[in-house]
């Protein structure tokens, strides 16, 4: 049997925004509220933690486009 592949960031942020516009709009029955809030909770915990992975991958490919980028001299003219 296949495996069940995991949420992509993209999936959980829909997810997510779902269940916030049902929050926002007061469509959520209060049987399902605490559910839906615990879950939001989970999903926000889960993309900080993505994002809090991929920020030093970013930050390092800025570095290196900086590092490899051409200096600027300031005794040229437009």
């Amino acid at each position: 049997m296949a495996e069940k592949k995991a949420p992509s960031y993209e999936e959980k942020m829909r997810r997510l925004d779902e269940i916030l516009t049902r929050l926002d709009e007061s469509e959520t029955p209060i049987d399902e509220l605490a559910r839906d809030v615990k879950e939001g909770a989970q999903l926000i915990r889960e993309l900080g933690q993505k994002l809090a992975e991929v920020a030093p991958e970013v930050q390092d490919a800025f570095q290196e486009l900086d590092a490899s980028a051409p200096a600027a001299d300031g005794d040229e003219e437009a």
